[in-house]
């Protein structure tokens, strides 16, 4: 599935969620208080930020290798598979999963400068 089409149900799952809103180009993002949960990266690769006993539990049905950006790896995050990318239901499920998650981290202050 290419990158726009990715975005596509990215921007679907967004909208369903009041307040949230697509952020960044190249890396598209969502973010709660400061902490990113969510992404399309420019490979068009959808990762998801979950707690630890959901990310076992996702990887009951799903692969559940390292996210790896910038040579590093994201604790916590979940790659979407191009099968739950087609599974809109489910998916939806999930990504509400990472939303509370999210809503349930301690806020990060920024780091703009004035």
């Amino acid at each position: 599935m290419d990158r726009d089409a990715v975005l596509e149900i990215y921007d679907r799952l967004i909208a369903k969620h009041d307040g949230l809103a697509r952020k960044g180009k190249a890396t598209a993002y969502t973010a709660v208080n400061g902490n990113m949960f969510s992404f399309v990266g420019p490979d068009g690769e959808m990762c998801i930020r979950l707690p630890k006993d959901e990310i076992v539990a996702f990887g009951k049905d799903y692969a559940n290798d390292p996210v790896i950006r910038h040579n590093s790896v994201m604790d916590g995050y979940v790659a979407v598979p191009k099968d739950l990318l087609h599974n809109y239901a489910t998916l939806t499920v999930w990504f509400a999963k990472s939303v509370a998650f999210a809503n349930g981290l301690k806020s990060k202050p920024t780091k703009k400068k004035n």
